[in-house]
């Protein structure tokens, strides 16, 4: 029996103890961990980025000037910018310069209607119709500005003393920061010579003297007839005329005589005929256009006897031929 009893309690203790394990072993306490979030600031500086030019072009060309008046002449280019075409477009300026390429200064040259065009004279620039400008990542826009180009701008094409130089475009971007660039034409221009002239629209030989009779001159009493040179070179001057007629009536354009100083009629140098005459006047072209260069020729007629007493009427003609 107590041998029975000691077996019982070591079996207990054995229990016991595998309870006491287990009972340690599921009763250990779990850690608690806890997560906690930070941040960290960012930050980058963007720098200014300058503006660039390419493409830039002068049309037409060549440039064919009109007589005492301007002609409009473009010149075009295209802008990009990193930081958006906006930065410039918008924020920023455009300057342009239309220049002789021989002129001083070249592209800093000054104002002059001879030979230099700034953008004081040039319309304010705009983007190309066929273009927009949005800004953010549209970098590029194509610009153009127009400028009136005026009769006595130097020509320099191969007739001219100038055929070594041509005309050229200067573009200069500045950005909101300042930031800017150029760029000129590389293509040559031409602005071609232009010869030509305004004349007084009438010589009527009774002014001053009234009707003239059958055989009769008009002695010392001259018309004058006033040139004006109204193109980009020195010109002289071809003369031609028609008959004078009234009706069937005639008075033969070779009673017109003309000179370039004031005679008697019997002493003027030089007698209108129907065929073309080119007479030495060497008439400058103006250097401004306020102030034009003019040169007068003077003329008279003799009555042939046997007129019909009536008004003759004919047209005499003045062109002007380039003069080196």
């Amino acid at each position: 029996m107590p041998s029975l009893i000691k077996s019982y309690l070591v079996a207990l203790g054995a229990v016991l103890g595998v309870l006491m394990v287990a009972s340690f072993v599921f009763h250990e306490p779990v850690p608690v961990r806890y997560a906690f979030a930070d941040g960290a600031t960012t930050s980058v500086t963007v720098g200014n980025a300058n503006p660039t030019i390419t493409a830039v072009a002068v049309t037409p060309s060549p440039i064919t000037l009109t007589e005492n008046a301007t002609t409009t002449v473009t010149v075009t280019a295209t802008v990009t910018d990193t930081n958006g075409c906006s930065d410039v477009i918008s924020s920023g300026t455009i300057q342009f310069v239309l220049y002789r390429t021989g002129v001083a200064g070249t592209s800093s040259c000054s104002r002059d209607a001879n030979n230099c065009y700034t953008s004081t004279t040039f319309v304010t620039f705009t983007v190309q119709p066929s273009d927009t400008c949005t800004g953010g990542v549209d970098t590029t826009a194509n610009v153009s500005s127009t400028v009136p180009v005026w009769y006595i701008a130097d020509p320099t094409d191969a007739s001219s003393s100038l055929s070594a130089q041509w005309w050229a475009g200067y573009v200069k971007a500045i950005d909101f920061s300042n930031g800017s660039s150029s760029a000129t034409s590389t293509v040559a221009v031409e602005v071609n010579t232009l010869a030509a002239l305004n004349v007084t629209n009438t010589i009527n030989y009774n002014t001053g003297i009234g009707n003239l009779s059958s055989g009769q001159n008009t002695g010392t009493t001259n018309q004058t007839a006033t040139t004006t040179n109204t193109g980009n070179s020195k010109i002289d001057i071809e003369f031609s005329g028609t008959d004078m007629t009234s009706s069937s009536n005639t008075i033969a354009a070779t009673n017109e005589r003309y000179a370039t100083s004031s005679l008697d009629y019997s002493l003027l140098s030089h007698q209108l005929l129907t065929t073309t005459a080119v007479r030495d006047v060497n008439l400058f072209d103006a250097s401004v256009t306020s102030t034009p260069n003019t040169s007068s020729t003077y003329w008279g007629i003799t009555v042939p006897t046997g007129s019909i007493a009536t008004t003759y009427t004919g047209t005499n003609t003045f062109t002007a031929v380039w003069s080196n």
